[in-house]
């Protein structure tokens, strides 16, 4: 069975484990390419205009498998540990992907509630019916589910920014490489939220308690975590994304209560790169002279 992978969204936090799962169970699997603007216009035809820019180009991602394969790999997350709960947009796409792909194409979906193992081994065996090889490949396959302990260090002396951003958007070339190497080729060391241990993003302490929002409160944690190890915060946030807004106004608060330069970049199909780089570049500037003057205690 010929089965695809969109590599879009949660593809780029799961998509090493979905891979080698359905190939340890036989299939012959096919990720679409990297994302581009053919892809993302493709997206476009098939979702609202206020939905946002990653679902539109999880879409177009969908939308180019059809045809190409006899079914479709794509989890719904519903919510994962203490109750937190995706996006009601990312939980939703799997529905209009059932609409898109039609009857042609199969959709495996295992809805996600808390645990993993169940809703995949179900989902396993909709491809293969032997229960046995289908745990030897989930448990194969779950070696590629990293689980950070370690926090990272950080060399005296150098320049750090903190980029806050979900994975499926920073992870994705066509959203987020301008902005990573902006602040690189300045000089600085970005410092991403996925780099640091599930103990320190999934933390109860504090205002995080009240964010049912699984991945945002992954956001709120890295940003209180890396705020005072860092010259400056930049806050990359989805057209659209209610959830994201709110979030990274407590941040942008947080931030001024205590002199951190700040920056919020809201994104769309729309966005150019050459606007990202300008306002980047201006924030490396500022934050840059106000390292430079001491600051009254």
């Amino acid at each position: 069975m010929r089965v695809g992978i969109p590599r879009a969204l949660l593809y780029y936090r799961y998509g090493k484990f979905w891979e080698r799962y359905l190939t340890e169970l036989g299939a012959e699997v096919v990720v679409t390419r990297k994302t581009d603007k053919v892809l993302l216009q493709k997206g476009l035809e098939y979702v609202s205009s206020e939905v946002c820019l990653p679902v539109k180009i999880l879409a177009g991602h969908i939308a180019d498998l059809k045809g190409r394969v006899e079914a479709v790999f794509l989890p719904r997350v519903v919510w994962l540990e203490d109750h937190l709960y995706a996006c009601p947009k990312m939980i939703g796409i799997v529905d209009i992907a059932r609409m898109m792909l039609g009857k042609d194409v199969k959709l495996i979906a295992p809805v996600i509630k808390g645990g993993f193992v169940l809703p995949y081994l179900a989902a396993g065996l909709s491809i293969t019916p032997n229960p046995f090889p289908v745990v030897r490949a989930f448990s194969r396959a779950s070696r590629e589910l990293n689980t950070r302990t370690a926090v990272p260090e950080y060399e005296p002396g150098e320049k750090r920014v903190a980029l806050i951003g979900h994975f499926y958007n920073l992870g994705d070339d066509y959203i987020g490489r301008s902005i990573t190497s902006t602040f690189t080729s300045n000089g600085y060391r970005v410092c991403l939220k996925d780099e640091l241990p599930e103990a320190v993003l999934r933390s109860r302490k504090g205002f995080a308690r009240n964010i049912r929002w699984v991945y945002e409160r992954e956001l709120y944690n890295a940003f209180r975590y890396l705020a005072d190890k860092v010259d400056g915060v930049c806050v990359v946030v989805s057209m659209g994304c209610g959830p994201d807004s709110l979030v990274a106004e407590f941040m942008r608060e947080e931030a001024c209560r205590r002199n951190i330069p700040f920056l919020q970049l809201v994104l769309d199909e729309h966005t150019g790169v050459a606007g990202l780089v300008t306002r980047i570049e201006a924030f490396v500037e500022l934050a840059e002279r106000r390292k430079a003057v001491p600051q009254a205690s």
